[in-house]
């Protein structure tokens, strides 16, 4: 599912086309709050070291996977992602999970991520199951 950046001064917006979710970066220099309450996307703050974007993530709830086959996590989890512009329509992106509870030492994936030109579309899953195909206009 497509998925859009948003960037200001401040704040760093994932607009995400499936389930209509997003997930808030602040970029304005503050420190994670003390109590934080555990959320589906946690309590994002990231800083430029470089060209590279830094997300540090804490305050995950534990009902979420780390991925679509299924693996769990606990509300211990704490991530730190990395994005790197490496070309005009290229970003690496290094995720490193920490979670002392499910893992006995952090590990890391790199991923890339490639523009496409496309906008993020209104995503129902609750018409008779039909997919994105379904949901596109009939050309004319």
């Amino acid at each position: 599912m497509p998925f859009q950046i948003v960037q200001t001064p401040s704040v760093l917006a994932i607009l995400f086309e499936n389930q209509r979710t997003f997930r808030i970066v602040n970029t304005d220099g503050r420190s994670h709050p003390k109590d934080v309450d555990p959320t589906w996307f946690g309590d994002s703050i990231g800083k430029w070291e470089g060209d590279t974007l830094v997300v540090d993530t804490i305050g995950l709830n534990d009902r979420t996977w780390l991925d679509t086959a299924g693996h769990e996590h606990s509300d211990q989890l704490h991530l730190v992602e990395k994005f790197q512009k490496t070309g005009n329509d290229d970003i690496k992106w290094t995720v490193t999970f920490d979670d002392p509870k499910f893992y006995t030492e952090p590990w890391s994936i790199t991923l890339p991520i490639t523009r496409q030109n496309t906008q993020i579309m209104s995503y129902s899953c609750e018409e008779n199951e039909k997919d994105r195909a379904h949901l596109r206009r009939a050309k004319k």
